[in-house]
Formats: C-alpha cells, sequence, structure tokens
C-alpha cells in the first residue's frame, strides 16, 4: 500500500487526486460510454486505490464505511461520473463486507493480495432473469456431491460482472418446511461449465459495466462457501443492499454537487437565491449521508435502523434533484452533454426500487397508525 494513504485523509487526497486527473479531463466521453476504459481501471490499481477497503495485513487502509462514503463523494463531486463511481465502490464493498468479513481464511489468505492490488476484481450475483432479488422467484441451485457444490443456474444486472474475476453467487442449497435456504459460494469466472452473458443492458451510470453469468454443473469446492450455509440471503443480500445504501449516499450527495457546480459557471444573478437553497439542501443531505456511513459501521445484523434513515435520505435527495433538474434547465449547463447526463442518472438512480420504498413507507405508516390507535 502507498505509504501516503496510512491514514484516511491521505487516501482521501489520493481519491480527489484520481478524480480530477483521470475522470473530469474524459468527463463527458466516459459518462456517454456503453464501454468500460480498461485503461482507466489499470490506473485506479496502478493508484493504489483498489487496496483501500483491503485489511492491512494484505496492503490496505482497512477503511471503514464512512472512508468509502467520503471517497464516493469525492469522485463524483471532482469526477462528475457515478459510473465510474459505481465501478470502484463495488470493488471496495464487496472486497470488504463479504470477503474480509465472511470469507474463510484460505480464501482470504489466496483472494485479498490480488484484489487488493487490483489484478483481479469481484461481483455479486444475487438477481436472476425474472425474478430480481426476490427469493420466492430465485431458481439457482448448488447441490452437495461430497466435497463440493454443483452450481446451476443464472443470473443477470450484475454489477462489474463484464470485468470481473470472481462471483460471490447465491444459491439455494437445501430447504427447511417449504422455505428456501439459500448459501453463497465463491465462483471463479475460470471454472469449467461458467459463462458470461449480456444479462440486462442499462441506459444510465455509464460507463460502469453490467452483465450476466451462467453456470452449468460447475463444481466448486467446499472451502469457497462466504458465511454460513443456509444464511446467505440475510447475510448476504439483505444486510448488503442496506449497508450499500448507506454508504453509497455520499456519492449521491457528490453527483448533486457536481451538477450544481456547473449550474454555478453559467447562471446570472437572480438565480443566486436558487442556487442557494440549493446548496444548503445538499450541505443537510451531506450530513444525514455521513450518519448513515458511520451508522453502517456500528450496525451488526439489525440493518433496520438504516433502512429507515435511508429512506428519510432518498425522500429528502428526490426533492433535491427536483429543484436541481428545473434549476438546470433554465440555465446554458442544460447543453452541456457531460452536465445533462449526470442530471439523467441522479433522476433515474433516485428511481431505482421506488416500488420497494412505497411497500416501505406503507408499512412504517401502518405501525404509526396502530400505535396511535392503540
Amino acid at each position: 500500500m502507498n505509504p501516503q494513504f496510512a491514514d484516511p485523509s491521505g487516501a482521501l487526497n489520493a481519491v480527489a487526486a484520481f478524480a480530477r486527473d483521470q475522470i473530469a479531463p474524459r468527463r463527458e466521453e466516459l459518462i456517454s460510454s456503453p464501454d468500460f476504459p480498461a485503461d482507466i481501471w489499470n490506473a485506479f490499481a496502478g493508484s493504489g486505490l483498489a487496496a483501500l477497503s483491503a485489511p492491512a495485513e494484505f496492503g490496505g487502509l482497512d477503511a471503514d464505511y464512512r472512508t468509502l462514503s467520503q471517497a464516493a463523494q469525492i469522485l463524483n463531486r471532482y469526477g462528475g461520473v457515478p459510473g465510474m463511481t459505481m465501478t470502484f465502490m463495488a470493488h471496495w464493498l464487496t472486497v470488504k463486507l463479504h470477503i474480509a468479513g465472511d470469507a474463510p481464511d484460505g480464501l482470504k489468505q489466496r483472494l485479498l493480495p490480488e484484489l487488493a492490488s487490483g489484478d483481479k476484481t469481484i461481483a455479486v450475483a444475487i438477481s436472476e432473469p425474472g425474478a430480481g432479488a426476490h427469493p420466492k422467484h430465485l431458481k439457482t441451485t448448488a447441490r452437495r456431491d461430497g466435497d463440493e457444490f454443483v452450481v446451476t443456474g443464472e443470473k443477470t444486472y450484475l454489477t462489474n460482472g463484464p470485468i470481473a474475476d470472481y462471483f460471490v453467487t447465491l444459491a439455494i442449497t437445501g430447504e427447511t418446511n417449504g422455505q428456501k435456504k439459500f448459501s453463497a459460494l465463491l465462483i471463479p469466472a475460470a471454472t469449467e461449465g461458467f459463462e458470461k452473458t449480456a444479462g440486462v443492458k442499462i441506459d444510465f451510470l455509464h460507463p460502469c459495466p453490467h452483465g450476466g453469468i451462467r453456470m452449468q454443473n460447475c463444481r466448486i469446492p467446499a472451502t469457497h462457501m462466504i458465511g454460513e450455509e443456509g444464511e446467505a440471503f440475510n447475510r448476504t443480500s439483505l444486510r448488503m443492499r442496506a449497508i450499500e445504501d448507506a454508504a453509497g449516499a455520499g456519492g449521491l450527495v457528490g453527483s448533486m454537487v457536481a451538477v450544481l457546480t456547473d449550474i454555478a459557471t453559467v447562471a446570472n444573478d437572480e438565480q443566486a437565491g436558487e442556487i442557494g437553497a440549493i446548496a444548503t439542501q445538499l450541505q443537510g443531505l451531506s450530513v444525514i449521508a455521513a450518519h448513515l456511513a458511520a451508522m453502517a459501521d456500528a450496525a451488526k445484523e439489525d440493518v433496520q435502523p438504516l433502512l429507515e434513515l435511508h429512506l428519510g435520505f432518498h425522500q429528502q435527495c428526490r426533492m433535491a434533484a427536483t429543484a436541481l433538474e428545473a434549476l438546470l434547465q433554465a440555465t446554458p449547463a442544460a447543453d452541456k452533454p457531460e452536465t445533462a447526463l449526470l442530471c439523467r442518472d441522479i433522476v433515474k438512480t433516485l428511481g431505482i426500487a421506488k416500488g420497494t420504498h412505497a411497500a416501505r413507507h406503507a408499512k412504517s405508516g401502518r405501525a404509526i397508525l396502530a400505535a396511535a390507535r392503540s
């Protein structure tokens, strides 16, 4: 690990330099490209930043979620390409949460050095075609055969799937009283019977690569189990999504600050009030994002408080994004492709899981009604 990363401030300074030097000069190209640029990944690995979330014994900083949230905010604020940040955050979070956190010692010793160096990267494979991540509809199975599991199934919508060398894959390993039991297995892309597929294409968050995988009788050593057998849906899927949202909150704020900065460079004096109003909203959201990341660091098995606060954060972000989008359309900044595409990325990102958020609002409302009536 580069000596300048001996503490979080040195690492965050390096993140800011990377955003300014490697991303910002190519912002318009990157935010509109459907193809992930290999040279950017090579620069990321060469900078030492791939090791940010890895444990110190493997050359990393062992960054906490608050540091990762700050890194995402800085990348988007100064780079202005959230799809690029998504690629790096997926690497950092998977290394920290699934490998450093839940992998057996043998896998840690083998994987963490190459993940920390950026020579390899990793993806999480949960969603399936036509099923999303709903446990009732997931079909991928892992059948025990001696000291191995035989994995068959298909996954899609995998962040970093096209560039990943390893996949933390959710599969059914049993059933209890009619309820599926899921486990997570690490599957190398070089495994016989494994192939990458195009997956589902999305029209935003470029150039973050998304793809799919198909497995036909892939034989995986039982020692590749991540976490406890049968416990992966809660541990690997639900917990990951809560922490991913919490740690990623800073990146969303950084993206909105980048749009506001673009607007400020061309706005007129009459728009100062609107700019100031949005700026103060973003200051408040930045504080909430920092608190969400701190909560993620403190969270153990119960992630419900994270989900609840993130829901409120998300609502406030939607309000800020609506005001930002309206202001953008009233300025010449709307004619800059990189700014227009960044605003599009923000709005579409906030539209993800809209139905899930509505269901959570309703659940919270019903609890409040029940308490008020009791």
